[in-house]
């Protein structure tokens, strides 16, 4: 919380932070270019790729299992109600949302879209998959390098819910036509999870 942290450091993580913000931004630049300069090779064309969330079944039934997760989780956690006061509200949901918004449009919008353009949905839904369990290898071999620790256990926890993750987001695509209901479902899942259960 920031009444906890003395202004010049304040400053500093929000510097930090924006620096990290403005990097995700950058990463997910080339997609969005492909993706406007490139109509004919996706499945899903841009207008209806950034067309508005659609409230259908699979995406209520997903947000209602992520809220019971994180409730569920949390209460097992923390043996009761908790929230996480040791991060701000505010910097964690834009966050989540940046991270979401980069992901999907880089894995689901056009690597999975021009996927399964040319190739069977199983395919291309396994190769987007693998790329985005691959994506979060890093902070594994990152943590190698800085602390000489692999945490195996971990990197086969994140591996099997970014499997399952990867999956759900491909088919929340394929049934709303529309990127926006991936990226809501992933900030959502990412928020609560850090909130309610104390993730990171």
């Amino acid at each position: 919380m920031r009444g906890d942290i003395p202004h010049t450091c304040f400053r500093q993580i929000t510097k930090l932070t924006s620096i990290g913000y403005i990097s995700r931004i950058l990463w997910a630049l080339p997609a969005i270019f492909l993706i406007v300069t490139n109509d004919k090779c996706l499945l899903l064309h841009k207008k209806e790729l950034f067309s508005r969330p659609r409230v259908n079944c699979q995406f209520v039934v997903v947000l209602l299992a992520i809220f019971l997760y994180s409730f569920i989780s949390m209460i097992i956690v923390h043996k009761g109600f908790w929230i996480n006061r040791e991060v701000s509200f505010w910097l964690t949901a834009v966050r989540y949302f940046i991270v979401g918004c980069v992901e999907e449009i880089v894995l689901r919008g056009w690597g999975y879209n021009t996927l399964a353009k040319t190739l069977p949905n199983r395919k291309a839904v396994a190769i987007s998959t693998l790329l985005f369990v691959l994506l979060h290898w890093s902070a594994f071999f990152i943590k190698l390098l800085r602390f000489g620790t692999f945490d195996y256990a971990g990197i086969l926890v994140q591996s099997f819910s970014t499997s399952l993750w990867g999956i759900l987001t491909c088919w929340l695509l394929k049934k709303s036509r529309t990127l926006w209901n991936p990226i809501l479902a992933q900030f959502v899942y990412d928020f609560l999870l850090t909130i309610l259960i104390g993730g990171n």
